[in-house]
């Protein structure tokens, strides 16, 4: 496992899901969203300038979001400086949650393995599409809140980012979004209306961005996926990805935002 390209790969996933906030401390880019996203509402740790001591910057990372009126949560890797920086928040109290796994796969991989014999039509624009959003919005459920925040940081991306949106019958039924930059591409936004799943909607999406990817130089992907999605997992590893390393957060107590005892 590099540690260089776990960096890389947490650069580049950070700037393919940017927060609305973000302020730099020695290094440490503490991004704030509204709630929304756990990505978006935490401690990229993965850079250190030795400017300040690690207590500083634990207060300063607790200040921020409490002025906010939220918890501080981190984004722990194998790339968080310093290295110990798990068992330092563990000690303070800092709950874990969301393990995640990240996985890799070459591009042409990919595409020998998804295939390309899907009667379905998948449409893939370089440009924010509101069926797509509105299809997107409507499976996972989202509110009014939810939504625009998420609809947002969609405007934010600065790196080419295309929209997979698949059509069964006329009838948007899945989507899925890539965000490409420097030779990789991230996978993001997979979703799928329930009475479709298990039907070849999922993979067909991961096709058309693949060759999407390609068109523009991408020939590696990387995704997250929940350690405890097993169909998920099951759907990616069939793609060709294979696990690279896994990240969790560290939330803070209740007690550390002034609240309760």
């Amino acid at each position: 496992m590099s540690a260089n390209l776990i960096r890389y790969l947490e650069e580049i996933s950070g700037n393919a899901w940017p927060a609305a906030v973000v302020q730099v401390v020695d290094g440490w880019r503490l991004r704030f969203n509204w709630g929304v996203t756990r990505r978006a509402n935490s401690v990229w740790a993965n850079q250190v300038d030795n400017q300040q001591t690690l207590a500083e910057k634990l207060a300063l990372v607790e200040d921020f979001y409490a002025r906010r009126g939220y918890p501080a949560r981190y984004q722990i890797c194998p790339a968080n400086q310093p290295a110990d920086l798990d068992a330092v928040l563990a000690e303070r109290g800092y709950t874990s949650d969301a393990s995640t796994s990240v996985q890799i796969a070459s591009v042409a991989t990919v595409l020998d393995r998804t295939g390309d014999d899907s009667v379905a039509v998948v449409r893939v624009t370089d440009a924010f599409d509101e069926t797509w959003f509105a299809t997107y919005c409507r499976i996972e459920q989202f509110n009014d809140r939810a939504a625009q925040a998420r609809r947002d940081i969609l405007q934010r991306i600065a790196p080419r980012i295309g929209y997979a949106l698949l059509n069964i019958d006329d009838q948007p039924v899945a989507v899925g979004s890539a965000v490409v930059e420097r030779g990789w591409a991230g996978f993001f936004g997979m979703a799928t209306q329930p009475q479709f799943r298990r039907r070849g909607a999922a993979t067909a999406i991961l096709h058309a961005l693949a060759k999407w990817s390609q068109s523009y130089q991408a020939a590696q992907m990387y995704l997250q996926v929940m350690e405890n999605n097993a169909p998920a997992r099951a759907l990616y590893e069939k793609a060709g990805f294979e696990s690279l390393y896994s990240y969790h957060y560290r939330e803070a107590p209740i007690k550390r935002l002034g609240i309760g005892d």
